[in-house]
């Protein structure tokens, strides 16, 4: 059952996790279009949602990877496992900083060709998105919420 239990976790977190990824890089695909007209719509629509799903399925493995001692050495899990707030803080962490990144005192600005003539355009800073991108991903595969259920259980109990 415990086998059963960890394998139905990790797909509910990689769903999860495809899901706001792929929510934040099409939210940041939309932010990039600069001419909107009948090619450029139609070829959104196409790719943006292809590379969507293959930059969400590299991120997702890459996180999979690094957080693999978690899911294997008994004590680091435990201690995770201990500390349910930890990937709630890095969820919120991560998505302040994908805010930050569009707000004007962070923006980056970067040359753009627009109906043929060069211009400048307003960017998200490219190092906080990033940050931000990859510790929403890490926390959220990471997140394990019987663990915060159990916390408050024991909370419950220590009071009653």
């Amino acid at each position: 059952m415990s086998k059963l239990s960890s394998i139905l976790t990790l797909l509910i977190q990689v769903f999860i996790t495809s899901i706001v990824l792929f929510i934040v890089y099409i939210i940041y695909a939309l932010n990039d279009v600069d001419e909107a007209d009948m090619v450029n719509g139609i070829a959104f629509i196409v790719f943006q949602p292809l590379f969507g799903f293959i930059l969400t399925s590299i991120t997702i493995a890459a996180c999979l990877l690094i957080g693999l001692p978690i899911r294997i050495v008994k004590r680091l899990k435990q201690w995770w496992y201990a500390k349910p707030l930890l990937p709630i803080l890095g969820v919120f962490t991560g998505l302040c900083l994908l805010v930050l990144a569009f707000l004007p005192a962070w923006t980056e600005i970067q040359q753009v060709i627009i109906h043929g003539e060069p211009t400048q355009k307003q960017v998200p800073n490219a190092g906080i998105s990033l940050a931000g991108w990859f510790i929403t991903a890490f926390s959220l595969l990471h997140f394990y919420p019987q663990s915060l259920l159990n916390l408050f259980r024991c909370r419950k109990v220590a009071s009653a």
